[in-house]
């Protein structure tokens, strides 16, 4: 990844080297999770439903109606309805950032965006070990990907802006913070 980073646009590079160690720490915690375990994917499901419902509400304030990434927060409780647990996402905690500039939402945004890759990896994935009714709504999603193609020209841009890259490291800091708190209740 380091050398399609040296090649990217200013920003995109500046978003994935701000936000690399963030992300990686994420993938690690979430990658001790196995997917074809209904408890386990409850809990996957959930930290994505909770992080995800405050990052949305934020990007419905701060960008502009033509710039929203598709909504996650329906395809995530229809598939914790199917697990039956629909008691966990109760739980909708705030992102608050302020946004200074008014492009800060392209980092946040983005974040939302990219993860939809790393769902289409672990769909192929959980489709060989989960049984064929498995509900993945959520990781078979065709909107985000959609939307990440979209956003990729503003992602292009020649100029770093520093709050979208301080958005995309609270993005990442918020799933953590989430994920993290999910995972320490398991082992307690």
């Amino acid at each position: 990844m380091p050398a399609r980073c040296a090649t990217a646009p200013q920003l995109r590079a500046a978003l994935r080297a701000a936000t690399r160690e963030q992300h990686q720490k994420l993938d690690d915690l979430l990658g001790r999770l196995d997917l074809a375990d209904r408890n386990d994917y409850a809990r996957f499901l959930d930290i994505q439903l909770s992080a995800r419902r405050g990052v949305e509400q934020w990007l419905y304030l701060n960008a502009a109606a033509h710039w929203l990434p598709p909504s996650q927060v329906s395809l995530l409780r229809r598939d914790l309805e199917w697990l039956g647990d629909e008691s966990r996402n109760a739980r909708a905690p705030s992102f608050i950032l302020p946004a200074s500039d008014r492009r800060a939402w392209i980092g946040a945004a983005w974040v939302l965006a990219g993860s939809s890759l790393g769902n289409k990896m672990m769909e192929r994935e959980l489709a060989a070990k989960a049984p064929a009714s498995w509900p993945m709504a959520f990781l078979q999603d065709k909107t985000m990907p959609h939307y990440f193609t979209a956003l990729r020209p503003l992602l292009e841009d020649d100029a770093a802006n520093h709050d979208a890259v301080d958005a995309a490291k609270a993005v990442f800091a918020h799933f953590l913070s989430l994920a993290e708190q999910e995972m320490l209740a398991v082992t307690a």
